[in-house]
């Protein structure tokens, strides 16, 4: 129950300081998906580097990142509305997830996972062809080293079933509030969350 003394919790959570940016590079690493965490009150925003793959090349055009802050205010504004996990796509073709951090009954702010590809990449996947048009629009010059980058790329397996992986991310949320603000222990994380959906691990 939220503690009346307390008028919004917003205003005492940080996720800036002690252990929290260290546990959200440990679970970035674990799901070997980009993370970023993103307060509710924009007081503070833990990025990723994108393990310097094709993201971080879009976001260091100043159009891509123009853009891709766009796609994340649109995300960030239909989460406070609907406060459940849901995914999404950007306009280069990557999906998104977006998962709400609950803490004393108010969402304090946004995990979001990036860079991943909705499709296997077997040897029928063309890399010029499916974004090419997203290196011409955001006029690289080379587009070699943008490709290249794809192997840092995570893929959604195709045989997870929407539902089963909206769970997975609210679970995945649950857990890192308990880590960040209830003294969860990193080990104990892995236990429950090996137990409870062992056919996720790295996605």
């Amino acid at each position: 129950m939220p503690d009346r003394n307390i008028s919004n919790v917003n205003a005492t959570v940080s996720f800036a300081s002690g252990h929290i940016p260290e546990v959200l590079k440990k679970l970035e690493h674990f799901l070997g998906v980009a993370l970023s965490l993103r307060s509710t009150t924009g007081e503070v925003v833990c990025k990723t580097d994108y393990f310097y793959g094709p993201c971080s090349i879009i976001r260091g055009t100043d159009r891509g990142r123009q853009r891709c802050r766009k796609t994340y205010r649109n995300i960030e504004d239909r989460l406070l509305r609907r406060k459940v996990p849901f995914v999404n796509v950007c306009y280069a073709g990557f999906l998104i997830f977006a998962v709400p951090l609950e803490f004393r009954g108010e969402m304090v702010g946004t995990l979001l996972g990036s860079q991943i590809l909705p499709i296997e990449k077997d040897r029928n996947f063309d890399l010029e062809s499916l974004f090419g048009h997203t290196a011409a629009a955001l006029a690289m010059k080379d587009t070699e080293e943008f490709y290249k980058s794809f192997s840092k790329v995570r893929t959604l397996n195709p045989d997870l079933q929407r539902i089963t992986f909206l769970q997975y991310l609210e679970e995945i949320g649950q857990h890192f509030i308990s880590m960040a603000f209830a003294d969860k222990s990193w080990e104990l994380f892995l236990k429950e969350i090996k137990t409870e959906t062992p056919q996720f691990g790295r996605f």
